[in-house]
């Protein structure tokens, strides 16, 4: 079996950290589960020979776009519609807890907000990312 890329590792980091910060700190676990993901779409870019498509050139794209963008190119090639709505569910609730978006006019803190609404979903579509991404020995 070959050695772990970068990614790989990057991302099981991620997901260890997402874990530990769970109880405490639960919106730092949803940016984890996030970031995870990402590396873990970076791996399987990476072993497809496609990890360059991230890189910054002149277009206005930011590697986020580009990244979503391939996730969605690979979830239909290969019928995953299940990766595409994990990674966007991912996305999306990272934008929260990084950026309070959505939570502005509930006054409340996105650690407040998932420490009452709970993070075990991030896990789950995380685990789903990993299931379609990971590496069949």
């Amino acid at each position: 079996m070959p050695n772990p890329s970068i990614y790989q590792q990057q991302a099981e980091f991620n997901e260890q950290t997402a874990k530990a910060a769970q109880a405490g700190f639960p919106d730092w676990a949803v940016i984890m589960c996030f970031y995870a993901a990402l590396h873990w779409v970076n791996d399987y870019a990476f072993r497809q020979g496609d990890i360059k498509n991230f890189e910054n050139d002149d277009d206005s794209d930011s590697p986020h776009k580009r990244r979503r963008m391939y996730v969605k190119k690979i979830a239909k090639q290969n019928k995953w519609n299940d990766l595409e709505e994990a990674y966007e569910l991912l996305y999306r609730v990272s934008m929260t807890a990084r950026y309070l978006e959505g939570l502005e006019k509930q006054n409340c803190t996105a650690r407040e907000h998932y420490a009452k609404n709970g993070v075990q979903f991030c896990f789950e579509y995380l685990e789903t990312i990993k299931k379609r991404l990971i590496q069949k020995s």
